[in-house]
């Protein structure tokens, strides 16, 4: 496989932020399709870690140290978010792409409290779903847009324009 992009990602865990690049190996592959992996029954251990190369690990106390590579364990992740605004990526990205079938969905803003983190952003779902509806979806990871992350054990915010958070790393979630 031909490595086709290296976006720059942070991954929250309970203890740590984590920033570095994740092997992207088609234009079509989205980081949420990277850490949401395989549902099929051979997939098993295949999926479970995460790899991060040219990491920067960021310590409560706001000390850093630099690894060149890290496996993360997914189930650890409470959220991972794209650190570059652009977002083009998946097969909607192609300047030639044939926008049908289009779903359009509706936005609407949720707070969501985890372990260490309180986030604030948009959820997007169909026009019949609602939001208990999007958190029993099959995937592990869900999307927000325009997020708004604050530390609730030191003064860091963080503003992204994309958040995948593990739905089962949430303590709770309302609008």
């Amino acid at each position: 496989m031909v490595q086709v992009d290296s976006p720059q990602i942070l991954l929250f865990t309970p203890t740590k932020v984590l920033s570095g690049s994740i092997f992207i190996s088609t234009p079509e592959e989205r980081l949420l399709d990277e850490l949401n992996g395989d549902f099929s029954e051979e997939s098993e251990n295949r999926d479970e870690f995460l790899e991060l190369t040219q990491v920067t690990i960021l310590q409560p106390d706001s000390t850093k140290e630099n690894v060149p590579l890290c496996h993360v364990n997914k189930t650890s992740i409470q959220m991972a978010a794209i650190a570059d605004d652009n977002l083009n990526r998946g097969v909607g990205a192609k300047p030639d792409h044939n926008f049908y079938p289009f779903i359009k969905k509706e936005v609407i803003r949720v707070k969501i409290e985890m372990s260490g983190y309180r986030i604030t952003g948009s959820m997007h779902r169909l026009s019949h779903q609602k939001v208990g509806h999007v958190l029993q979806e099959r995937t592990k990871f869900m999307p927000l847009t325009h997020a708004e992350i604050s530390s609730l054990t030191n003064d860091k915010r963080w503003y992204m324009p994309f958040v995948a958070v593990n739905k089962k790393q949430i303590l709770f979630l309302y609008q």
